[in-house]
């Protein structure tokens, strides 16, 4: 549920009062392939990026990270260090 309302992309069509019970895509991708490579994004971002309230992040509590990561060394592949 978080990641189909953190990415506008994802979120289901709605309807409106005033529109008769059609449904209304105001947020869909053009292109289905940008919705996997958000949703990679987006998986990156949450097991890597944002911490708890204890400072770990998921892949540091399985082990796959000594720390938390910066966005951006994701976003840019670490080319700006």
């Amino acid at each position: 549920m978080s990641s189909r309302r953190g990415v506008n992309l994802l979120e289901r069509p709605f309807t409106s009062a005033t529109n008769k019970a059609r449904t209304w895509n105001g947020y869909s991708a053009y292109n289905p392939a940008m919705l996997t490579k958000m949703a990679d994004i987006y998986r990156v971002c949450y097991n890597y990026v944002n911490k708890n309230d204890n400072g770990e992040t998921p892949a540091m509590r399985l082990g796959l990270a000594k720390g938390p990561v910066a966005a951006e060394k994701i976003i840019y592949f670490g080319k700006y260090d």
